[in-house]
């Protein structure tokens, strides 16, 4: 013969599922009461670190405002004059400056404008003065002579 329905352990399955329902129905009982009774302790439980956090925040707040002030006034300048001694510590040296192509640039064009004057100005002064009358551009001296005594000395003549 075999064991069949949990008759072997002497617990027939019906009796097990009545003892499981009685059971779950005893917990859901008790979870409801324990509910009941928990629900308002959370309620007051959550009010009450509400209002501690925000007394934690009251007290908190004036503290960190100076302890910021003190921070701002006193520490920040000794921190920023540390840090500016040490950026300039570490600055590498600047190198100098070469000047004398700058003044080699300059004393070449200043050579190089005086020589175009000075070729300029004798120019001027080798060519031979043209009449307007003559376009072979041979003045004759005797006719130039009377002319400049009779100019003015804006340069003009004036009729006899």
């Amino acid at each position: 013969m075999t064991k069949q329905n949990g008759q072997g352990n002497g617990i027939s399955t019906e009796a097990a599922q009545d003892w499981a329902r009685q059971a779950a129905q005893y917990l859901r009982a008790r979870q409801m009461l324990a509910q009941a009774q928990l629900a308002p302790l959370a309620a007051n439980a959550r009010v009450a670190a509400q209002q501690g956090m925000l007394g934690a925040r009251a007290w908190t707040a004036p503290r960190l405002e100076s302890i910021g002030q003190a921070l701002q006034e006193q520490m920040a300048p000794q921190v920023a004059a540390a840090l500016s001694s040490a950026a300039r510590r570490l600055e590498p040296p600047r190198p100098r400056r070469r000047r004398w192509p700058a003044f080699v640039a300059g004393a070449i064009v200043f050579a190089g404008g005086s020589a175009t004057a000075v070729i300029i100005m004798n120019r001027r002064n080798s060519q031979p003065v043209m009449e307007a009358g003559e376009p072979d551009g041979t003045a004759s001296t005797s006719d130039a002579a009377p002319e400049m005594a009779a100019a003015d000395v804006n340069g003009q003549t004036q009729a006899p």
